[in-house]
């Protein structure tokens, strides 16, 4: 009998033991798993930090691109402004085409010609098939909401009757008074229609940090039209840096 009970508890012992083997082989797989996750959790972390550094260059890194364009820009106006050369009205595609003031936000920004992805890193421009500034017509400019400068970052604080006021390439100074604000879907297309009226019309993103709609400022020229006056309205003096 001792002998039956002796094989049974030897027979228990290697079950045990063969069971502890079972989980001890099984043991080394956890930390495959942990491992994985951490992979993955690494993966994660480095795509939010290539965001996060995506974002700040947008922001931020930007606008350094155009501090040093805009200077560019106010270097080439002083220089047409000082020859006494015959300078052409309308300018090269990315070239400096002119300044913009507003009062109401502290806004004072050199304006390219045309509209592509690089001159609009530049500062605001003007579209190509508009009417230039103090003539009648529409005159047409679009900028940056929130990245390159920013030029158009406070423009939905701008009110009917607010002041903008414009310096052409051969530094004729126009005056608008804004006439109306509003939000329109970016297949709208009606605001770049030619008008009877001399009137300028901003245009940028809104609302901030977003593309899904367009702010539209329509302001209204208060002096005669260029070719209906009897004198040139050069500019006396250029208030603020250029």
């Amino acid at each position: 009998m001792r002998w039956r009970e002796n094989d049974l508890a030897v027979d228990q012992a290697e079950r045990i033991a063969d069971s502890q083997g079972v989980e001890d082989r099984r043991l080394p797989q956890r930390p495959a798993r942990t491992s994985g996750l951490r992979v993955v959790g690494r993966i994660f972390m480095a795509v939010g930090a290539l965001v996060v550094l995506f974002l700040a260059y947008q922001l931020i890194g930007t606008n350094f691109i155009t501090d040093r364009q805009q200077s560019a820009l106010a270097e080439d106006l002083e220089a047409r402004w000082s020859t006494t050369t015959e300078v052409a009205e309308v300018a090269d595609p990315g070239d400096a085409f002119g300044l913009m003031q507003i009062p109401k936000i502290g806004m004072d920004v050199a304006m390219v010609e045309g509209i592509g992805v690089e001159a609009l890193k530049k500062g605001p421009g003007h579209y190509p098939d508009s009417a230039m500034p103090g003539h009648l017509g529409n005159f047409v400019v679009a900028g940056h909401r929130t990245t390159y400068g920013a030029p158009f970052f406070d423009l939905d604080q701008l009110e009917v009757g607010n002041q903008i006021n414009v310096i052409d390439g051969q530094r004729r100074q126009f005056t608008y008074i804004v006439s109306e604000s509003k939000a329109v879907d970016p297949a709208e297309v009606g605001v770049l229609a030619k008008t009877d009226d001399a009137r300028l019309t901003l245009i940028t993103c809104t609302p901030k940090f977003s593309a899904a709609q367009r702010l539209i400022i329509v302001a209204e020229l208060v002096e005669t039209p260029v070719g209906l006056q009897t004198t040139s309205p050069l500019a006396d003096e250029i208030d603020g840096p250029i």
